[in-house]
């Protein structure tokens, strides 16, 4: 996907974490904010130019799906372009301070994910806190390496 799409994801992502209860939605608030740091992830590699900016979807590491002329799709193998999460797949390359700094961050965010989501872990105040500063630190690196689209 590319930059600009990426962007424009994000943009409306953070437009509607700011109209969900942290703590009445969480789920839907971190899900909206788990999908906006991927997409976040996503620019960022392809500005620092680590992954490709095609507009190919990745299904798991290394299969992508491609859009042909004929409007169909066609599984491909490729090297990396679009990642599902921060560290899957693993993203070859020295990265750049500021991309670690962002991994750091999103790495932050997930933590969450599976005791919140998938065990028995009430989200808090302190844990919705905690997650909207990884998210706010992920999307300041994002801004910074992209002012122009800044939401």
């Amino acid at each position: 996907m590319q930059v600009d799409t990426h962007a424009d994801k994000i943009q409306r992502m953070v437009q509607l974490r700011e109209r969900l209860d942290p703590l009445r939605d969480f789920e839907l608030w971190y899900w909206t904010s788990l999908t906006a740091g991927t997409n976040i992830w996503n620019a960022v590699l392809h500005m620092a130019g680590l992954t490709s900016e095609e507009r190919v979807f990745s299904t798991i590491p290394g299969v992508h799906v491609v859009p042909q002329p004929d409007g169909t799709y066609r599984r491909e193998l490729r090297g990396p372009a679009d990642v599902s999460h921060v560290g899957w797949p693993p993203v070859p390359g020295q990265m750049p301070a500021h991309v670690q700094q962002l991994e750091a961050a999103l790495h932050g965010l997930e933590e969450h994910r599976d005791p919140c989501l998938r065990g028995d872990r009430q989200p808090t105040q302190a844990i919705v806190d905690e997650c909207d500063r990884a998210f706010e630190r992920a999307l300041a690196i994002f801004n910074q390496s992209y002012p122009r689209h800044a939401p």
